[in-house]
């Protein structure tokens, strides 16, 4: 890069854009605002359009969905191989606990077990100024 075409800014106006120079020394078209459209579907292809033969997307997606209809999407981003969602109508909690992975009991699964607790005993346990997380109680009226 010619650092003397630069000014004491950093930048310069007058110098080329990024995209012009992709497009006059190597040919390629910067094409983000124009997706294709897609008239059976009556959405956008996402993907992109190759003249080359040999060219196979290696996680091709096609287009949205059909006239928007994933505009409030469910999808899960955490879990894509998730295929019947955590938001699935038909499964609910009251009917179909075991499927989901789930037990009711009756609370012996948060029961601590006293050796646990006196495992977990700490001197701020005993102190009568903190809070059960160790944070300073707030005891005094709030200021008017």
């Amino acid at each position: 890069m010619n650092y003397d075409q630069i000014d004491d800014a950093g930048f310069n106006d007058d110098l080329p854009d990024r995209d012009e120079n992709l497009k006059d020394e190597l040919g390629e078209t910067i094409d983000k605002e124009d997706l294709s459209y897609n008239p059976d579907d009556n959405s956008y292809e996402y993907d992109v359009k190759s003249d080359d033969p040999d060219y196979d997307h290696p996680d091709p997606y096609h287009t949205a969905a059909k006239n928007g209809e994933d505009f409030n999407s469910t999808y899960d981003e955490a879990n894509p191989y998730d295929v019947d969602g955590e938001f699935d109508e038909d499964r609910s909690l009251e009917t179909d606990v075991d499927e989901l992975g789930m037990h009711i009991d009756n609370g012996e699964s948060v029961e601590i077990d006293p050796v646990d607790a006196a495992l977990s005993h700490t001197p701020e346990d005993d102190r009568d100024d903190l809070d059960e997380e160790g944070y300073p109680k707030n005891d005094r009226e709030p200021l008017r």
